[in-house]
């Protein structure tokens, strides 16, 4: 047998039919080859699962694995499904309709090897259909620890996506895998830096992470509550951590941005109130004057205002947000 690859690249397949092209020859292309495509074919009803064959058969410079579940898993659970089958010290996370740099195997590896690291954060930015930068997913350039890029990404200077996020794979498949919830990356990497001793962050823009109108932040998607679920995770796994102002960051995150991102989701994607309303009456339900004053303490006066106007009332908070947006 040969010897193992340095990293396995987890590429789950569902309903991607006129992406997976695209993104399996950004794959195919890379400058190094010193990496496997472990394929998981999440019971796909379209031909995605029949093309990502296809194409990974017809080459012979990269490595590859095919996988088919017999029922659909979701996202979280057949990332770890690819796992389990990879062989690569890393695991990097790659979703199906998304492309990558052509060089970002050789540089995230050059930077593991170099720094020794767990976990390796790179640059990536959100595309429109049209090739247009929506923004940039910015990394910066640093070396830290685990329990330090935790604290960034509680303190929302860091996006918790795995799509930028080189992970050592017995780190990878250590920790809980939210099966069934949407917003699981959020947990998924907040496990995973905990886990690790050295996180280097380099300002490499790598991805491209594309903006479809189908995807989860431009629908209505009244799973948006399992933010809640997430959150409580969250919170058990960072609770014996020594993170510096723990309560204070963990308000951030739970509060600022997972109550804020129920709420405002709801009420912007919602077609009519009525299928915003129990949505809304659960954040309200959960709201206290506390959290209302902690958002004002912390200078986020505007979103304390908007948020108390949903306190008061659910309808309230729908007109003025669907008035005045953002």
């Amino acid at each position: 047998m040969s010897a193992p690859p340095k990293i396995s690249v987890l590429l789950p397949v569902y309903k991607v039919e006129p992406y997976i092209e695209e993104c399996l020859d950004s794959l195919l292309s890379q400058t190094s080859t010193d990496f496997e495509i472990i394929a998981v074919d999440d019971s796909s009803p379209d031909r995605s699962g029949e093309m990502t064959l296809r194409i990974l058969e017809e080459q012979n410079r990269i490595r590859w694995q095919f996988i088919k579940n017999p029922v659909n898993k979701g996202l979280a659970e057949t990332r770890r499904i690819a796992a389990l089958a990879a062989r690569g010290d890393y695991v990097l996370c790659v979703d199906s309709d998304d492309h990558v740099h052509h060089d970002l195997v050789r540089r995230v590896i050059e930077e593991a090897e170099t720094h020794h690291a767990d976990v390796v954060i790179f640059a990536a930015e959100n595309i429109s259909p049209e090739g247009k930068i929506n923004y940039r997913v910015e990394a910066g350039d640093a070396i830290m620890s685990g329990v330090e890029a935790v604290e960034k990404i509680l303190d929302l200077s860091m996006q918790a996506y795995c799509f930028n996020k080189l992970v050592r794979r017995s780190i990878f498949l250590a920790i809980e895998h939210p099966s069934g919830l949407i917003y699981e990356d959020i947990c998924v990497s907040v496990q995973t830096l905990g886990k690790s001793n050295v996180v280097r962050l380099m300002p490499d823009t790598l991805y491209s992470y594309m903006y479809r109108e189908s995807g989860i932040s431009t629908r209505f998607n009244p799973k948006i509550v399992d933010i809640f679920a997430i959150m409580d995770r969250v919170e058990r796994s960072t609770a014996s951590m020594p993170i510096r102002n723990y309560r204070k960051l963990l308000f951030r995150l739970k509060y600022v941005y997972g109550y804020r991102t129920i709420a405002f989701q709801a009420a912007t994607k919602a077609p009519t109130y009525r299928l915003a309303k129990p949505i809304l009456d659960s954040v309200a339900e959960r709201l206290r004057l506390t959290h209302l004053f902690g958002m004002y303490s912390d200078h986020r006066s505007k979103l304390s205002f908007v948020m108390a106007m949903l306190k008061i009332h659910p309808w309230l908070f729908y007109c003025f947000v669907r008035r005045f947006g953002r």
